[in-house]
């Protein structure tokens, strides 16, 4: 055993290598697939994306628990979980750790990110902190993947930060379940859009998740929307409501992509989304960006999959692997 500091401030007693696992903070299933130690997950609290399972068909095999905000512990003792990754949530919390089981949090609640080097530093942290917990051979792999993000980044960075902030085009970005989900300043959405030369159009609705209205999007008048999430592009282009909009009538409504996680939701292909949301919005900008080759060679390199380039066209569109059968995906209840 070894003793850990989480991002909470906590210190917990852990395995020196967890055998197994409890995915049940939302995108920590990808962090531990990205770190090599997918096989040591026993239970998770959502169901993943369907390009998750196709990279890992035994994903299909593990317990996607009833309730991640409620969890059943009788049951996690019964699965011999030796290891849970959750939220900063301290009743339960207690409630796990009083029945023995060691639950730390990967996630940094010091609140959100001031500037693009904190935010940079923040996910980077994450990273290492999941590389810690599971064992030297995901240290060795977290430490590739950061010097992998700095590169990325600094890449697109060097460009937008050439482009004067009156040429960045205005995004309204859904980050929820319904059309009118979004997040505020200094969120991610905020730092994903800001590094890839574009301006939130929401930005001062606050640090976290907002709700907007109809009127305030048809006000804020985007040149660009973003639909993570489930929303379909047609929840959006085919709604009278928004004819008004600019996005909408310059046809600039893009459903963000989706690979072994939803790549604008705190996933590790974080780098793949933000060059992909450049090229986006500064196409003329980035003419030398290839992100089919982008992808394919991120995907051999850390999750040692080779995509075809059916493959990358799905994942970049936000479409299913083939043969996909339909209602597969992320879901689960709190």
């Amino acid at each position: 055993m070894k003793n850990v500091t989480d991002r909470n401030g906590r210190t917990v007693r852990v395995p020196v290598e967890p055998k197994r696992i409890a995915c049940f903070f939302g995108p920590s299933y990808e962090k531990v697939f990205l770190l090599g130690a997918a096989d040591r997950v026993a239970a998770m609290s959502i169901k993943q994306p369907p390009w998750a399972s196709k990279l890992n068909p035994g994903l299909e095999k593990i317990a996607v628990m009833p309730s991640y905000s409620n969890p059943d512990v009788e049951q996690i003792l019964n699965l011999g979980i030796d290891l849970v990754f959750y939220w900063q949530w301290p009743q339960q919390t207690r409630k796990m750790a009083t029945a023995g089981i060691p639950v730390v949090c990967p996630y940094d609640g010091r609140g959100s990110p001031k500037s693009r080097e904190e935010f940079m530093g923040r996910y980077k942290e994450e990273i290492r902190f999941y590389g810690e917990v599971l064992g030297d051979r995901a240290k060795r792999i977290a430490e590739s993947y950061c010097a992998y993000y700095d590169k990325s980044l600094r890449r697109v960075l060097s460009v937008t930060a050439k482009i004067p902030e009156s040429r960045w085009p205005t995004v309204y970005y859904v980050t929820g379940r319904n059309i009118f989900a979004t997040q505020g300043g200094y969120s991610l959405a905020y730092w994903l859009v800001e590094m890839a030369g574009g301006r939130l159009v929401s930005r001062e609705l606050g640090p976290g998740f907002a709700d907007a209205s109809m009127e305030q999007i048809i006000a804020w008048n985007p040149e660009v929307i973003l639909l993570g999430g489930v929303i379909p592009t047609a929840g959006v282009t085919s709604d009278p409501r928004w004819k008004p909009v600019r996005a909408v009538k310059e046809k600039r409504v893009y459903p963000c992509p989706e690979g072994v996680f939803l790549w604008g939701h705190g996933s590790s292909e974080l780098p793949l989304f933000v060059m992909w949301l450049a090229k986006t919005l500064h196409p003329d900008r980035f003419r030398d960006l290839n992100l089919e080759r982008e992808t394919k060679n991120y995907y051999q390199r850390f999750y040692h999959y080779r995509l075809t380039d059916e493959d990358v066209r799905r994942i970049l569109h936000r479409i299913p692997p083939a043969g996909w059968k339909q209602g597969a995906g992320i879901g689960g209840n709190p």
